[in-house]
């Protein structure tokens, strides 16, 4: 695919004002150069399944037109239901299945690959990283967007430029968690700017912001705009003195485009229809009143404008003419003759380049979230003394050795527990600044995942290695390097995948469901896990295949045979203990000659599978594309399946 800027370039001497704007970005333009995109589409077509409409599938688009050019703030206005997220997103290249019609840049088909390096999506949640400060936001962002080839003077400078221009200077040391929600929402904008994206979509850009703060906002989004960019949000209603700020305003209902174009052409255009707008009333207020207590004007007016087809723009804006004086861009389909690589096109940097950026992020943002440090800190030093007092001096003592099994058990509980409901509870609130990440193109999934999983491990062995070594000697266990190193390697193996099954948890529910699932799973695990301890080798053979599937089984046979296996017999100090010999234990409870070594080789197993379903959970969930694609396609077999 080929884009070229047949646009003139501003000179110096062009005016004043666009002269400021393009100095301001000067270090940007020469740094993260790109080319101007105009984007036009035509016949767009979006459809659901919905089984309570004739034929199985809804309409969410009916054919819209339109052309946004660049150098314009385009606003997409309409009563909610309308369809203008639905439009964003299916511009923006969020969703794709379902979608049919014609979508190019720059008169070419679009190319997603290539549009994702001249896009941004802003979202209408402004979620950003917290426990980091602006200007680290910001590095980390320019790291990650602008690659390795750019050096650490470049970067910094275009931080200081875009942080100027979007007035967020003053704050370049405050905790993004200590930001009004103006300047939240400046932040998410100037992270996507360091790449100097052409082409920026905004989905409720003033959701939750003030009158002050969204007019602030609005002149933003011009100032952006006014640098040569193709500027598209979402605006359920915008307030009267901000509507005519707009380059353009296209209006939907019910999925159609019943106007497209000035916003000074939007009253002559409704009187067309005797549509007269009072005084009193603002044009975007009274479309949508007009819209809305009679949708048969939604027929008149779509047919009026061609659904979208017909652009009412004022042709008395002049442009300055200036003199072309640098090389046309060019992004190449073509990506050798470029010396473009598959990788470039998808990322700037390299995977292990993003791992070390993000997992250096996620160890600033652990040790900065104190409270978290603390509670687990003392979570398991409590815990530890209180499971080490329970069973106090019971290790080396025949008439304990019961004690001493239920000691293990609880071991394993405490790990599984633990291990499994931090992630469910923490990591869907890591996932929606993640998702705004990701479709933006920060980095690959395959370099986040390493990085989510790898960062709580040095605290997992601290915390753990302390609460062991405190339940070890407080129940007075045999005092043998050997014992203790597989008691700890064990365990630690355990707290590793009830942490990968922790993640694959939360990477595929909410909390609240999240919560409600993983105590369900880990009561089945646990069960299986206990089972048949004290038949012997009386256990049904469809029970061992169930006993197999639950990891912590292996948790505990491994725990239970450091503790008990090539021991010698016990002193006895009651008058007769029927398990001074350990060995007679591990045999009434099904683990005969059972060793640590090997429940550590099958602990492996459920380790990766469980890592595995987690980066596959989160690869569903983070790719929208391809799980609107699964649902899609499995509406469709469904509905040849009735026919």
């Amino acid at each position: 695919m080929t884009i070229i800027d047949s646009r003139p370039v501003l000179e110096e001497s062009a005016s004043e004002s666009l002269h400021c704007g393009r100095k301001q970005l000067k270090h940007l333009d020469r740094i993260a150069r790109k080319p101007p995109v105009d984007i036009e589409f035509q016949d767009l077509v979006y459809s659901i399944p919905d089984s309570k409409v004739k034929g199985g599938w809804r309409q969410l688009l009916k054919s819209v037109n339109g052309t946004f050019r660049s150098g314009e703030l385009t606003a997409i206005i309409g009563p909610s239901g309308a369809g203008k997220s639905t439009l964003l997103n299916v511009l923006a290249g969020y969703v794709t299945a379902g979608v049919k019609g014609s979508i190019k840049i720059n008169k070419k088909p679009r190319q997603m690959r290539i549009f994702h390096m001249l896009s941004s999506y802003i979202m209408q949640e402004d979620l950003v990283q917290p426990r980091l400060s602006v200007r680290e936001s910001m590095v980390v962002a320019a790291n990650l967007k602008l690659g390795s080839s750019i050096d650490k003077k470049d970067k910094q400078a275009v931080v200081d430029e875009v942080l100027s221009l979007l007035g967020l200077q003053n704050c370049v040391d405050t905790r993004t968690e200590h930001l009004s929600g103006g300047q939240r929402k400046r932040l998410a904008i100037a992270l996507e700017l360091v790449n100097n994206p052409p082409v920026i979509f905004l989905d409720e850009p003033t959701t939750g912001l003030d009158n002050v703060s969204i007019k602030q906002c609005m002149e933003l989004l011009q100032k952006i705009t006014r640098q040569g960019r193709t500027v598209i949000c979402t605006i359920h209603q915008p307030p009267a003195s901000l509507f005519q700020n707009f380059d353009q305003v296209y209006v939907m209902a019910n999925g159609f485009c019943v106007f497209n174009g000035s916003p000074s052409r939007l009253v002559p255009y409704m009187s067309l229809s005797n549509c007269i707008c009072p005084p009193t009333s603002t044009p975007a207020d009274f479309i949508i009143e007009v819209i809305q207590s009679n949708p048969e004007n939604i027929d008149i007016f779509q047919n009026q404008i061609q659904n979208g087809k017909c652009n009412l723009r004022n042709e008395d804006k002049t442009e300055p003419v200036v003199q072309q004086n640098h090389k046309i861009y060019e992004i190449y389909q073509d990506t050798t003759q470029a010396g473009i690589t598959p990788q470039d096109i998808i990322f700037p940097s390299s995977c292990w380049t993003q791992f070390v950026i993000l997992i250096t992020r996620m160890f600033l943002q652990t040790r900065r979230n104190s409270s978290a440090l603390y509670i687990q800190f003392f979570h398991h030093l409590l815990s530890g003394l209180l499971v080490g007092g329970i069973y106090f001096g019971a290790g080396d003592t025949a008439s304990q050795t019961m004690s001493v099994f239920k000691f293990c058990i609880l071991i394993n509980v405490f790990i599984m527990y633990t291990y499994v409901m931090s992630p469910v509870l923490i990591i869907p609130t890591e996932l929606c600044p993640m998702k705004r990440e990701y479709f933006n193109r920060w980095y690959s999934l395959r370099a986040y995942f390493f990085a989510m999983s790898l960062v709580n491990i040095p605290i997992m062995i601290i915390n753990l290695l302390m609460f062991l070594t405190i339940v070890y000697t407080m129940s007075y266990q045999p005092l043998e390097l050997y014992r203790f190193f597989w008691f700890c390697t064990v365990s630690l193996t355990l707290a590793i995948c009830s942490q990968g099954l922790g993640l694959a948890i939360g990477s595929t529910f909410e909390i609240l469901n999240g919560s409600v699932v993983a105590p369900h799973i880990l009561a089945v695990l646990l069960a299986f896990a206990v089972y048949g301890m004290g038949y012997g080798a009386r256990v049904e053979p469809v029970m061992k295949v169930l006993m197999s599937t639950s990891y912590m089984r292996y948790g505990l046979v491994g725990v239970t045979s450091v503790i008990f296996n090539k021991r010698s017999p016990l002193e006895c100090d009651d008058f007769y203990c029927h398990y001074r010999n350990p060995e007679l234990l591990m045999a009434e409870m099904g683990m005969p000659d059972s060793n640590p070594q090997h429940q550590f080789y099958c602990l492996l197993i459920p380790l990766v599978v469980f890592r595995l379903l987690s980066y596959l959970a989160l690869r569903y969930r983070m790719t929208s594309e391809l799980r609107y694609k699964i649902v899609h396609y499995a509406a469709k077999i469904v509905k040849q399946k009735e026919t």
